[in-house]
């Protein structure tokens, strides 16, 4: 066995040794899902669309960031995606809204409410406008931090 002091010996030595353990993440992230949900909105710039609800499509994906702990199985415990669902709902009876990036940049600050959520993203189509096309529509994300949204925070 050679020298430790001859030619590098400890240097391979060191690159083959195993990291010393990491100590645990304090905080953890997850995402909460609210996906294409359909519902009837007043929206549109259009005489004709101002008259009648449209069918909207909604995808909400909200990044949490929570302690590092296991789960208590207790929905008190948890950010629950129930306030997307009624918040979506909220907006199916709210008053007329000309543009879909408005309406996304509302639900857009309803999925930041939570002081756990730190990312965001928002998808919101009309469904019918273009007979060729599943939907139009528009995708806003964002981030409590703005720092973060630039820095690969991401949502799928």
């Amino acid at each position: 066995m050679p020298d430790e002091s001859q030619s590098g010996y400890s240097s391979i030595m060191n690159v083959l040794r195993p990291p010393p353990p990491r100590t645990a993440a304090v905080m953890r992230r997850y995402d909460l899902v609210l996906r294409d949900y359909v519902g009837e909105f007043r929206i549109g710039v259009w005489d004709h669309e101002k008259t009648r609800t449209q069918r909207v499509r909604v995808s909400l994906t909200v990044t949490v960031e929570v302690p590092n702990r296991p789960f208590v199985d207790d929905l008190d415990a948890v950010v629950s995606y129930e306030y997307l669902i009624q918040g979506v709902e909220a907006f199916t009876r709210s008053p007329h809204i000309q543009l879909l990036e408005v309406l996304a940049e509302k639900l857009l600050a309803l999925c930041l409410s939570p002081p756990q959520a730190v990312f965001a993203r928002v998808q919101v189509e009309k469904l019918e406008i273009v007979p060729q096309a599943a939907g139009v529509g528009v995708v806003l994300t964002g981030a409590r931090d703005p720092e973060a949204a630039w820095h690969g925070t991401s949502c799928s």
